[in-house]
C-alpha cells in the first residue's frame, strides 16, 4: 500500500491510497469464497457448488462492491494509522475504477481538528461586565443594592467574538445534515411531513438548509473553542464529579452511560465545558461573584 497525504484548506485532509493488485485479487477470492459458502444452488449442497455458477447467480458487481468494501475496511485505516492522521468526520471516499488485474486507487478525504486562535477574551469580559455594572447604576434606586452577574450566555457569546476557527466543509455539512435529520423526526413524530412543516414555516428547502447550516456552523465553533480553552485554561474534572452527574440521571440511563466509554467521554466533556464557564463567571466577577455567593 501506498499513501499519499495533502493537506487542504480548513483542516482537512486528502488521502490517495494505492492498494496493489495481488491485495485486489486476495480481497476478491476472499469474497468469492464466501458468497461459495452462502450461496444456494439447486442441485448442489451449499458450499459445494462451482465458482462460476455462484458468480452468476451473485452478480459481478455484488461481487465487486463487496470486495471494494473490504479493501476500504481494510486499507483506510491502514493509512490513518500509518501517518498520524485522526479525523473527526466521516470519510468523503471516491473511486476511480475496480480491476482485478490493477492497483486499486481511491481518495478519502477526511476532517482534522481545526486551529483555535483566541483574541484577548478575559480582557472583552471584564469590560462586558463593566458595562453591565454602570448601566445598572443608572436605574439604581436608594437604598437598594447593586447585584450584577455575568450569564453563561454572555460569556459564550464573548468567547466567540473573540475568536477565529477555521473547520472543515465536510464537518460543516455533516453536523448540518444531523440537525435537519433531527428535525424531520421530530416533525415526523407529531404527524408532520416535511413539506406540511416548510410550508408552516413559510420556507424553501433551501432555506431551511441554509437556517440550519448557519446554526451547525455556530455549534461547531462554539464547541471548537470551549475544548480548547478547557485545555488551555486547564480545566480538570475527577472521576468522582463524572459519578455524581451520571448518579443525577435515572437508574437506566446510568447503566447505559456507565456500559458505553464514548458516553463517559461525552459527559466529562460537558462537564469540563461547564467548569470553564463557571471559572470565567467567577474570574469575570472577581469579588461581586464572591459576595453575592456568601449572601446567598
Amino acid at each position: 500500500m501506498q499513501t499519499k497525504v495533502e493537506k487542504t484548506p480548513k483542516a482537512t485532509i486528502k488521502l490517495t491510497v494505492t492498494v496493489e493488485a495481488d491485495k485486489v485479487k486476495e480481497a476478491y477470492e476472499k469474497v468469492l469464497d464466501k458468497a461459495v459458502a452462502e450461496t444456494t444452488i439447486q442441485g448442489f449442497r451449499i458450499g459445494t457448488a462451482p465458482k462460476e455458477l455462484v458468480k452468476d447467480k451473485v452478480g459481478t458487481d455484488t461481487l465487486y462492491g463487496d470486495a471494494v468494501n473490504i479493501i476500504l475496511q481494510t486499507f483506510y485505516p491502514q493509512a490513518l494509522k500509518e501517518n498520524l492522521i485522526m479525523p473527526i468526520s466521516n470519510p468523503h471516499v471516491e473511486i476511480k475504477e475496480f480491476s482485478l488485474d490493477k492497483d486499486f486507487e481511491f481518495t478519502a478525504t477526511v476532517a482534522t481538528m481545526p486551529e483555535v486562535k483566541m483574541q484577548e477574551y478575559k480582557e472583552e469580559l471584564k469590560k462586558r461586565y463593566a458595562a453591565k455594572i454602570e448601566e445598572a447604576k443608572k436605574n439604581l434606586k436608594e437604598g437598594e443594592e447593586l447585584h450584577v452577574h455575568i450569564g453563561p450566555n454572555e460569556i459564550i457569546e464573548t468567547l466567540m467574538e473573540k475568536s477565529e476557527v477555521e473547520f472543515s466543509d465536510l464537518l460543516l455539512e455533516e453536523e448540518t445534515e444531523r440537525l435537519l435529520s433531527r428535525l424531520v423526526n421530530q416533525a415526523q413524530s407529531i404527524g408532520l411531513s416535511v413539506e406540511q412543516y416548510l410550508k408552516s414555516q413559510n420556507k424553501t428547502p433551501e432555506e431551511l438548509h441554509s437556517d440550519y447550516q448557519k446554526i451547525a456552523e455556530r455549534n461547531l465553533k462554539a464547541e471548537f473553542v470551549l475544548a480548547h480553552l478547557v485545555k488551555t485554561e486547564k480545566v480538570e474534572v475527577s472521576d468522582e464529579e463524572i459519578q455524581e452527574a451520571i448518579a443525577a440521571v435515572s437508574s437506566e440511563e446510568q447503566k447505559s452511560l456507565l456500559d458505553d466509554k464514548t458516553q463517559m467521554i461525552y459527559v466529562k466533556s460537558i462537564l469540563q465545558k461547564n467548569k470553564l464557564i463557571t471559572k470565567l463567571i467567577e474570574e469575570t466577577e472577581g469579588e461581586n461573584h464572591h459576595e453575592h455567593e456568601h449572601k446567598e
